[in-house]
Formats: structure tokens, sequence, C-alpha cells
């Protein structure tokens, strides 16, 4: 435990820059004061660790810790502002942490004053679950989830509280060597997985086993697995946590797979928060995995071509010739003589067509006519010998001399 008193050490300087103030959480290896930054004007949250005896396994794990947290930024997780020494006494350094001041109850205290309702357990379990996704990504084990770990912030009035895990002072790097001593059984013994219980090597899994436990606590009211670290562990060795009765089916199975005694069998802690975030969006506040979205096929408008009479008919395509081939030679045909027919002439119960739907035949005759001409001219030229150029022709005395200038070269 920290030697010093709350009184004795509130309104020092530590690190030259953060003067103390009270005690906000205490525990066997630190304890956390409220402190103001005095150089940028804000108020932190200061671990200290406890003072003892050199030892160099000790300072190498809280420099891991120190390390391990600056590497971390996620909504889900308390935001490591610094690190340091506090060198108040030369001959027994202490390290400190200052950290983001979180205002607000822990859910340890939230679990003493009533029990969790399932719509509020499935914000706190989606969000511990996406910060221990995110952790895990980067082969880091929490290795102590516990309600004293997870804080309880109110981002918006009126929004559910939001968690934030904390404490990663036990934390380790996937496959990296033990900070610890060898045969110590570190992590918070009503919470501690079977794997943690035996001395076995630990995974993501193990954290997942602890968010279960938690998660059946808010539910329950009371811890699962009470009593000292002996009996607490062996329980769970013999028997699976207790789930109430009235406890909804989802929720009961999700809480089952993730204490589950073989560690392969838990889910992974993305499947988690998808689960819990379906829950927020059921009636019945129950977890579920998500369906998947599918494209979504419109049903077809039915297609009632327009009534055209033939009076209209030959308007349209008048209209059209004079739109697409306004330049046409002199030698087309005239146009037929109902073209010619006055619009009185029209029977009075048929109207007359739209501008859109005129145009839109215009342009559909438009290129009907285009590419009809374009076949015919390609067609004649695939039809004259590759070796005779054609000339346009010419009269006159310019005529003359292009024949004989023909006549001469010919074969």
């Amino acid at each position: 435990m920290v030697a010093e008193s709350p009184s004795s050490i509130k309104n020092e300087v530590v690190g030259g820059r953060y003067r103390m103030g009270e005690v906000i959480g205490r525990g066997g290896m630190s304890s956390v004061y409220s402190a103001r930054d005095e150089n940028l004007g804000r108020d932190v949250a200061l671990k200290l660790f406890a003072p003892q005896a050199p030892d160099a396994d000790e300072l190498k794990r809280q420099e891991a810790e120190i390390r391990l947290l600056a590497t971390l930024n996620h909504p889900g997780l308390v935001t490591l502002f610094d690190a340091g020494i506090d060198d108040r006494l030369p001959d027994e350094p202490r390290p400190f942490l200052t950290m983001e001041l979180v205002e607000g109850q822990d859910l340890r205290s939230r679990i003493r004053h009533s029990r969790v309702p399932l719509e509020e357990l499935s914000v706190i379990g989606a969000g511990i679950a996406d910060a221990l996704a995110y952790v895990h990504g980067l082969g880091i084990i929490h290795r102590d989830i516990k309600p004293g770990n997870i804080l309880l912030v109110q981002i918006r009035p009126g929004e559910p509280l939001r968690p934030k895990l904390t404490d990663f002072g036990i934390a380790r790097i996937v496959d990296s060597t033990r900070l610890t001593a060898t045969g110590t059984m570190v992590g918070t013994a009503a919470y501690l997985s079977p794997e943690q219980a035996l001395g076995k090597p630990l995974s993501s899994a193990t954290d997942i086993y602890s968010l279960g436990l938690v998660l059946l606590e808010c539910i329950k009211g009371s811890v699962e697995y009470p009593g000292s670290a002996v009996e607490s562990a062996v329980a769970r060795l013999h028997r699976a946590p207790e789930i109430p009765d009235d406890v909804p089916s989802e929720w009961a199975d999700l809480i089952r797979s993730m204490t589950a005694i073989e560690p392969l069998e838990r889910p992974a802690a993305a499947d988690i928060e998808t689960a819990l975030r379906q829950a927020l969006v059921s009636p019945a506040s129950t977890p579920g995995e998500l369906a998947p979205e599918t494209t979504r096929v419109l049903p077809a408008m039915p297609f009632h071509p327009p009534s055209i009479t033939a009076e209209e008919s030959v308007d349209a395509v008048r209209e059209a010739a004079a739109a697409a081939g306004a330049g046409a030679p002199a030698s087309s045909a005239p146009a037929p003589a109902t073209a010619a027919r006055p619009s009185a002439a029209r029977a009075p119960n048929k109207p007359r067509l739209s501008w859109s739907r005129r145009t839109w035949l215009a342009v559909v005759l438009g290129v009907l006519v285009t590419a009809v001409a374009a076949a015919a001219v390609m067609m004649s030229i695939s039809a004259r010998p590759a070796d005779v150029v054609p000339y346009p022709t010419v009269t006159g005395v310019l005529g003359d001399h292009l024949q004989e200038l023909q006549k001469s070269v010919a074969p």
C-alpha cells in the first residue's frame, strides 16, 4: 500500500507540474489521485505506484505498463497523457502515470446500487467488447477484467452511460516473457479464468471469460464465485456459472459461451460486440447475430407504350425528318398529302402528343435514319474495287483535262 496518507501528499507537486488532490482509488500496488496539471490547466488522474525496495522485475513490470498504455488509443479505454518518476524521495523513486480523469462511478458501485437492466447492460457489454477487440487485435491481454476496472461515463445528458476500461497494470503481450514472478496468480480471484487459476498459458479468451462473469454479476447483483482465492478458483473448476431461470435464453446462451471451460469454445470479442449491438435494437433487449444485409430488388414498373394515332405518327415523322435531316437532298420524296391535313381535321377526342413524346420520337427516328445512311455508305464503299479512286464530277475544261489524265495512267 502507499506509505503516505492522503493528507500528507495533498497539494504536493509531482513531476514538477502535477499538484496532488484527493485519493480516488487505491490498490495493492498503487493509488490513484485527482490532480491538476499546472502546465496545461486541466484536471487529470495521477496513478502513483507504491514505494518499495528496488526490484528489477517490478520495475520492468511498471515500465512495461507505461510503454503499453502509451500505444493505446480507443474511445473505450482510459487515455494516457504522461508518465514519469516521482523523485521527491531520491532513495525511493516511484513511477507515476497521468491519465484522463473520468467523472462518474465504476461498475462495481453501480452493481451495489441495484441490478443492471438488460438495456443498460447491452451498452456496457458492447462497449467493453469493442475495447477488448481493439487491444486483442494488438496482441494485448488485459488479464484483470472486473467491475472495478470499468468506469461509467456520461457523454451527453439523457444518453446511456458509456464504459471505459482502465488499469492495464497487469496486462501482458501475447507470447512475451511473463513479467510476474513464477507461480504468482495475477488478477482478481473472483473473475479469474480457469486457465489463470491453473497457471496455464493465457490468450485473449481469458478476458472473455472474465467479462462473462462481469455480465452475469450485473444481472444477478452478486459475485458468482465469492470467497478466498483458493475457494473461488476451485469453485469455477467444479461447476459452471449458475444463470437464473428468468434470464432470456439469448442472454443465457451468450454468457454460457463466454464462460466455457475450454478457451477455444469462447467467442471472440468482436462477435460479442455484434451480438450485444443487436440487443440494442431488439424490442426484448436480447443479443443475437446480425442478419446479413441483402440487396433489395424494387418491383418492376409496368410499361405502357404511348397511344399514337395515324395522324400523330405522320406528324412525328415529319418532325423527325426536320430535326435529323434538315439538309436532305431536294430529290427526297414529298410528304404524303395526309401530312398537310390541318390540325382542325383531327378528331376532337384525340389528344396531341406532348412535347416530350414528340421529341423522344424525333430523336429515335433521327438515330435510325443516321444508322441506315451510314450502313448504305459502308456498303457502297465495300462494293468498289480497292484500286479505284473515285473523283468528284467536274465539268468544263477542267473536267476534260482530268479525263485525259485518267486515260493516260490507265493500264
